[in-house]
Formats: structure tokens, C-alpha cells, sequence
């Protein structure tokens, strides 16, 4: 497959064709997406463009992976445009953003605290920078408290044990009565969800730290 850079430069001759037959397109790398007003105007451009791009680029089409539809029957790119024209994010860029999360936050890495701060600015920033696009990103604002529970999963896991626990809930500044939660025999999922353990690692503290939601970086 070709490179996106690659993609970019053979297929710069394509844009151009679109553009110069007044087509609205997207197209990223060896994808393109072709947008029309019916479903018989998509039948005619898709043979045409076909055999434009055989004649002139010398490329086959792959015909499995082609076809006209509807763009709120269909993706591209991680998203779907509505029959109201708003731009959402498709269910499967929600299940591999929770997928990543939860890598990301797998108390199991063998990585110091700045490195997993610095692992997850770096994937959440890229993240929003692309998919922030979407009309209303109300599905992923929905899950900002859900990744901030697998952070407090994360650090309470790293803690280890009794001891160790008890004294990151002191450092945090954890009352005498938070810090018995350093004795329960909770599982660490439930204990994230615990008041203590919002208040000692609340929604400021993390940020203070450089854990930001992705939604939040626009004001980081």
C-alpha cells in the first residue's frame, strides 16, 4: 500500500480531475470519498472516475472496497455525515478510543509517572486534534469520567499495597478518615470510583499533573 506521502503526490493528477469536473470530494492517501446530489449521478461518476483513474494513473480500483450509498449509511475516515449534515464519530472510533485508553492506562507498564503523563499527551492530543472535528463530540465528553476512573485505577494499582497506598493517599493530602481506604479489599476498579480517591486525585489534580481529558486540551 502506498504511503500517505506517496498517496499525496501520484494522486495530486486525481484531485486536480475532481476539481476540474466541479466534484465535492474528501480523500486521504488511496481513499476518497465522492460526494453527489442522487444515487444515479454516484453510479455514473463512480464508472467514470474508475476508468480515469485506470487510464491515466494506471491504478486498479478495487471493486470490493468500492460502491455509491448514502453518507449516513456508510463511514470514512472514522466518521459519519448525518442526513442533518452534522459530522459524527462512528462507533467503532469510540470502542478503539476505549480500547487505547485502557492500554494506556495499564497499570502493568513498566513506565515511571512522567512517562505514562507523557504517553497519554501524546495519544490524547493527536486524538483531539483529529476527531475534535465532529459536529457535536458529545459521545466522547460522555466518557471523560470513565477514562479519569481508569486513571485512578492506574496510580491506585501502582501503589501496590497497604502501605504504599497509605502513604500516597498522605502525600495527597488525605484526612485520617480517607486514609483507612488504604485497608479495603475492594477491587481497584471499585476503589476508583470511591469518594476518596476523588478527592485526593479530583478532576484539578490530575490536570495539574498534565492529565488532561482530550476535550480539555483546547484550554490546557
Amino acid at each position: 500500500m502506498l504511503s500517505p506521502l506517496l498517496a499525496n503526490i501520484y494522486l495530486d493528477k486525481l484531485d486536480k480531475e475532481l476539481e476540474k469536473r466541479g466534484l465535492s470530494f474528501c480523500r486521504y492517501a488511496d481513499d476518497v470519498a465522492i460526494f453527489v446530489s442522487s444515487e444515479r449521478s454516484a453510479q455514473r461518476v463512480l464508472e467514470s472516475i474508475s476508468l480515469w483513474i485506470v487510464k491515466h494513473l494506471n491504478l486498479r480500483v478495487n471493486q470490493n472496497k468500492s460502491g455509491t450509498g448514502r453518507s449516513w449509511d456508510g463511514q470514512y475516515l472514522g466518521f459519519r455525515i448525518t442526513e442533518e449534515a452534522e459530522i459524527i464519530m462512528v462507533p467503532k472510533s469510540i470502542a478503539r478510543y476505549q480500547e487505547k485508553v485502557r492500554e494506556c492506562w495499564d497499570a502493568r507498564q513498566s513506565l515511571t509517572t512522567k512517562q505514562l503523563v507523557k504517553q497519554w499527551r501524546q495519544y490524547s492530543t493527536g486524538w483531539w486534534n483529529y476527531f475534535k472535528i465532529a459536529t457535536e463530540p458529545w459521545n466522547i465528553k460522555r466518557l471523560e469520567g470513565w477514562v479519569r476512573r481508569h486513571m485512578r485505577k492506574c496510580f491506585w494499582l501502582r501503589w501496590h499495597n497497604k502501605k504504599g497506598r497509605l502513604n500516597a493517599l498522605r502525600r495527597l493530602g488525605a484526612t485520617p478518615r480517607q486514609q483507612e481506604t488504604a485497608s479495603s479489599s475492594r477491587g481497584a476498579w471499585r476503589i476508583a470510583k470511591s469518594p476518596t480517591l476523588h478527592k485526593v486525585l479530583s478532576n484539578a489534580t490530575l490536570r495539574r499533573y498534565g492529565l488532561f481529558a482530550p476535550s480539555e486540551l483546547t484550554t490546557a
